[in-house]
């Protein structure tokens, strides 16, 4: 298995074959737009553990059939978007570990990190990483 240093987009896309090789009538889709292949390592790891980690809690928790990941390169960020159609559950109540692990890692790299739900409705699980600023060849 390869590790997150791969194209983030390909990665996952690659895990999400693996999961539904596992978990029958789980649908992932894979949606990349526009994101570069040299992002900084420390983003393609987040980007990585993050989508890992969501994927994992859409298996375990929400009961969906569909789920859903965006990335999308920004000039000045990268943007994550993964959306399920499962149970859903309530914000306020619920924050497992898992959770708390990305808000950690996102914000470690100055990002911000979201999560829209309320019981019945699924969930949206939004990132946003900042990126820096490319350097200029003198």
């Amino acid at each position: 298995m390869c590790g997150p240093e791969k194209c983030p987009t390909q990665r996952v896309a690659d895990d999400c074959e693996a999961l539904l090789r596992v978990e029958d009538g789980v649908r992932v889709k894979v949606a990349a737009e526009q994101v570069s292949e040299e992002l900084p390592e420390e983003h393609k790891t987040c980007l990585y553990r993050v989508v890992q980690e969501a994927l994992h809690n859409c298996v375990q928790h929400s009961g969906a059939s569909n789920v859903s990941v965006t990335v999308r390169q920004e000039r000045d960020r990268l943007l994550l978007a993964v959306q399920d159609d499962g149970k859903g559950f309530d914000t306020q109540q619920e924050r497992g570990m898992g959770l708390l692990g990305i808000e950690e890692r996102v914000s470690h790299l100055g990002g911000s990190f979201a999560v829209d739900s309320e019981p019945g409705q699924g969930a949206v699980l939004r990132v946003m990483l900042p990126l820096p600023e490319p350097r200029e060849n003198l």
